[in-house]
């Protein structure tokens, strides 16, 4: 048995109407919200990403390395460098303090070129990549993804 109020058409009209402005208001914010996380998250990734891939500086040491002379500590978790020499499933890196790395690249692993997905034979010696990842018992880095920046040496 349906309510007074309900029974005219006019008002279950109005009602599906307010629900479903209410649902797209709720569905609006909960963007706004998830999108202010995402940029949150890359701004602070932006500010911090000396600090998650060579260490923390020592002190007066500036954010490119410049400064006391010591290196920052070898950060297992990732490599910035330059490839030396690449392989059917590593790569080769002489990273900034020009210390060499050994870094095993599953063939699951994302490489990316700016927007495109490239093959590991597609690096060349001469181009700079920066490498995220994991440390392996056999103190190489397993990579969970490869960035790569061609520079004007590659072969």
């Amino acid at each position: 048995m349906e309510h007074e109020f309900l029974k005219p058409p006019k008002t279950k009209t109005l009602l599906v109407t307010l629900c479903s402005i209410l649902v797209v208001l709720v569905s609006f914010g909960t963007g706004i919200v998830v999108g202010y996380r995402r940029a949150l998250f890359a701004t602070n990734w932006n500010q911090n990403y000396y600090h998650n891939f060579m260490g923390t500086p020592g002190p007066g040491v500036m954010v490119m390395g410049v400064g006391s002379g010591m290196p920052p500590p070898f950060n297992p978790h990732g490599v910035v460098g330059v490839v030396i020499d690449v392989g059917s499933s590593s790569l080769f890196i002489k990273d900034v303090d020009g210390e060499e790395q050994s870094v095993f690249v599953a063939s699951a692993t994302p490489i990316r070129e700016m927007d495109n997905n490239i093959p590991l034979s597609a690096i060349e010696a001469g181009n700079q990549v920066v490498i995220i990842g994991q440390p392996s018992d056999t103190g190489q880095v397993d990579a969970r993804f490869v960035r790569v920046f061609t520079t004007a040496t590659a072969k």
